[in-house]
């Protein structure tokens, strides 16, 4: 799908370093708007953690949203000044929800690494989803129902797991 940049307003969110909860569902989440279609473009994710280790990582989409859980807003910038303020809502989660919205399926899945903390700046390990060159258009989330997730699929989070997330999306009008 090619988007017409013209026509629609494009974001950026990244989180800080978190720490998700000891068995976490979603730790990142982005959610669709009332007011706008988001079309999410590309999602990344980087770790480090206590012993280096590889981790199962899974991009879920939700029909329902999440509830419950500690999670913190992530700023939402405009990539042009002259955007309007986002509509979508970007979370990353210390605490899981409680309430884990209905996942319809795993758009991706893979094994993540994430090296040990130390002083010696070792590597990036990454991961960049882009769902355009993947699955030939972006992710749409058509409503507040709808979200997409890095999720641990409910698995225990390895000791001193730290994660780095972000999300680039754009938002058009409804009509």
């Amino acid at each position: 799908m090619g988007i017409s940049y013209d026509k629609v307003n494009t974001y950026m969110a990244a989180s800080a370093a978190f720490t998700p909860g000891a068995a976490t569902e979603d730790a990142f989440t982005i959610t669709g708007s009332a007011t706008t279609n988001v079309y999410v473009l590309k999602m990344g994710l980087s770790t480090t953690q206590g012993t280096a280790g590889v981790n199962p990582w899974f991009i879920k989409k939700r029909s329902t949203a999440n509830s419950g859980g500690t999670a913190a807003n992530i700023v939402e910038v405009p990539l042009q000044s002259g955007n309007s303020a986002a509509t979508a809502t970007v979370l990353s989660y210390t605490v899981t929800a409680t309430g884990v919205g209905t996942v319809i399926a795993p758009l991706w899945s893979g094994w993540v690494d994430s090296p040990k903390v130390d002083t010696t700046g070792t590597g990036n390990c990454g991961i960049i989803v882009d769902f355009e060159t993947m699955l030939g258009q972006p992710v749409a989330l058509l409503s507040t129902s709808e979200v997409l997730s890095w999720s641990f699929n409910a698995g225990t989070v390895p000791a001193s797991l730290s994660v780095l997330a972000w999300v680039l999306w754009c938002e058009s009008s409804k009509t």
